[in-house]
């Protein structure tokens, strides 16, 4: 939090590293391991929009014994009237309605059918194969093998799970697999660009494969055209509520902002724009930076060069947030060597990163995602739609309900599935399957 006395000042981040990495291959989005990031300045009347790969860009240096690593800058300001709290902050009567939003956010959310019952008796003796964006992140990869398992318990005793290291390359060769295996429907986990597979999607739609990808992007995009249904997730959801609780945190007072993105993951665009939204809504004196790491990259070192640079050029950062929380271990550990009082704001609600956030010296502030085992049934159940010849359930309304974690509920995240979200949704979901061959609903 600045000083009173310079709350008023505009000042500009500027994260200038350039890192000369040897990239991976890319765990999960598309083939491009650019390293950019946005430089946005909110007109008086409204915030910048975003365009399809990030929001406007300022500029990009290019390393020359690297593929590309782009230095940039972006701030966000808002309307000088948005918020009407003093000095361009948050006024107590709206913290309180902030507030408000947050406890609910943090309660464990209730299970409500998406849809109608239906027969799932004409799945007997058909498979699915089941591929997650990458097998080494767990999450992911639990929920692809748990989708087979559900499958299974309803009769599809041949379906498959595919373990694969990411990229569009391994995705490829995984619905060629599918294609030629005679499978009946494929599930697509956490998020696979159906796009970087439009010869196959096509292939598989020409056979009457169905092909359903599962957490695919934030519940206010359309659908996608070249796949039979999806589920979604309240990425953007997850990206408020950390702005709520930072401003909250802060007293109402203004705060800098900076964020690392992911931007070759679709969710993360949208979040990095809601991050910038919600801020020029709320408070004007708030800044905004950000930086894009793509995930390979991250890992090769430029998640630690990317935060420690950032640290050094404005010591006073309030929030760091991530589009994806397994960035967290490294940021958290910047902020401690660099005696930051920075707090941490993510999405993903993974146990390893909320089991965190009950230690006295945690810089996490908030995490917020969903429960994998509750993602897996909910695709499960959307493809299970489709192979029967049922309407999906329409995108918006497709997705597992998010938990917001904090310091004051996180002991109750575990680590076995379900684990603070309770398993009411196990008999939801098996109630809707009629004629169900399974005697209880599937559990790992």
């Amino acid at each position: 939090m600045r000083p009173t006395s310079t709350r008023s000042t505009r000042r500009r981040l500027v994260v200038a590293s350039v890192v000369a990495l040897s990239l991976a291959a890319a765990a999960c989005g598309s083939d491009d391991d650019d390293a950019s990031s946005s430089d946005t300045t909110a007109d008086s009347s409204a915030a910048a929009p975003a365009d399809s790969t990030a929001d406007t860009t300022a500029g990009t240096t290019a390393d020359s014994t690297a593929d590309t690593t782009a230095d940039t800058t972006a701030e966000t300001t808002a309307d000088s009237g948005a918020s009407g709290g003093a000095e361009g902050g948050v006024s107590a009567e709206k913290l309180a309605e902030l507030q408000a939003e947050v406890d609910a956010a943090a309660e464990a959310p209730e299970f409500a059918p998406q849809g109608p019952a239906f027969d799932v008796s004409s799945l007997a003796g058909k498979k699915i194969f089941s591929m997650p964006v990458a097998s080494s992140l767990t999450g992911c990869d639990n929920m692809a093998q748990w989708v087979v398992g559900i499958a299974e318990s309803v009769g599809m005793e041949d379906s498959f799970y595919y373990q694969n290291d990411g990229g569009p390359q391994a995705w490829q060769a995984g619905m060629e697999q599918a294609i030629n295996g005679g499978y009946d429907g494929v599930a697509l986990v956490c998020g696979i660009d159906p796009n970087a597979l439009t010869p196959q999607m096509e292939q598989a739609r020409e056979m009457g494969i169905s092909v359903v990808d599962l957490h695919l992007a934030d519940v206010s995009v359309p659908a996608e055209p070249l796949i039979a249904g999806q589920t979604n997730g309240e990425f953007n959801k997850s990206m408020r509520m950390g702005v709520y609780t930072a401003l909250i945190n802060s007293g109402g007072e203004p705060i800098d902002v900076f964020m690392i993105t992911a931007n070759e993951n679709p969710p993360s665009v949208g979040m990095e724009q809601e991050v910038q939204d919600t801020l020029a809504e709320l408070c004007s004196a708030c800044t905004f930076s950000s930086q894009n790491v793509p995930i390979p990259d991250f890992f090769g070192g430029a998640g630690q060069s990317t935060i420690d640079a950032a640290l050094v050029a404005n010591p006073d950062l309030d929030a760091v947030f991530l589009s994806y929380d397994f960035m967290a271990p490294v940021v958290e550990g910047s902020i401690k060597a660099n005696g930051s009082d920075a707090k941490i704001y993510g999405f993903g609600g993974d146990f390893p990163v909320v089991s965190t956030m009950t230690a006295p010296d945690s810089a996490m502030g908030t995490d917020m995602g969903p429960d994998f085992l509750w993602m897996a049934y909910s695709g499960a159940d959307q493809l299970f739609r489709a192979m029967t010849g049922e309407p999906v359930i329409p995108s918006d309304e497709a997705f597992a309900p998010y938990r917001l974690w904090t310091s004051e509920n996180a002991g109750e995240k575990g680590a076995e599935p379900g684990a603070g979200f309770g398993d009411a949704f196990l008999q939801g979901y098996y109630d809707l399957w009629t004629n169900n061959p399974a005697s209880e609903p599937y559990t790992p």
